[in-house]
């Protein structure tokens, strides 16, 4: 019976102490925006806008297009759209999705072995690869990260700003 009460009081004491201690929920920033990409210029080559993204955490990267139009119009499937999430340092490829008949959807788990080797600098690059058709979509994305909209200079690591540089 002594036993039971003490184990119920140790128990309740971790529960107390550890509503105490929560960590904060990871904060997800987001890109939500519409674009037109335009024909490719030459053939095996494509027109690709580039997001320059700062991932601060481990966690999952999502990237979702939507296709809004096409000119001039289809007649069947898109198959010239592709998204793609890239190293920005070396420009090492590391998912590519093509244009499925629901749009794009790429996931991308970063762990923090990896984090560290990329200083967490990732581009995400959509490509148009007909040297015909024009398109509108729209690109969101979710990932790990801090809001800097409220600090002077963005903190990108083993850059220096422009207030460290001395001659």
């Amino acid at each position: 019976m002594k036993m039971k009460r003490v184990i119920m009081a140790l128990i309740a004491a971790f529960a107390i102490f550890g509503v105490g201690r929560s960590v904060p929920a990871q904060e997800l920033l987001s890109l939500n925006q519409t674009f037109v990409l335009y024909p490719a210029p030459r053939e095996h080559d494509s027109y690709s806008l580039y997001y320059n993204i700062l991932v601060r955490s481990p966690g999952l990267i999502r990237v979702r297009l939507d296709l809004e139009e096409v000119t001039p119009d289809l007649a069947g499937e898109v198959n010239f759209l592709s998204v793609s999430l890239r190293q920005s340092e070396n420009e090492v490829e590391v998912r590519r999705i093509e244009f499925g008949s629901d749009g794009i959807d790429l996931e991308y788990g970063v762990d923090a072995y990896e984090l560290d080797r990329s200083d967490g600098e990732y581009r995400i690059v959509i490509s148009n690869w007909s040297q015909l058709h024009t398109a509108v979509a729209r690109l969101v994305a979710w990932y790990p990260g801090d809001d800097d909209t409220g600090k002077q200079w963005p903190d990108i690591p083993k850059h220096p700003r422009v207030e460290d540089l001395m001659f």
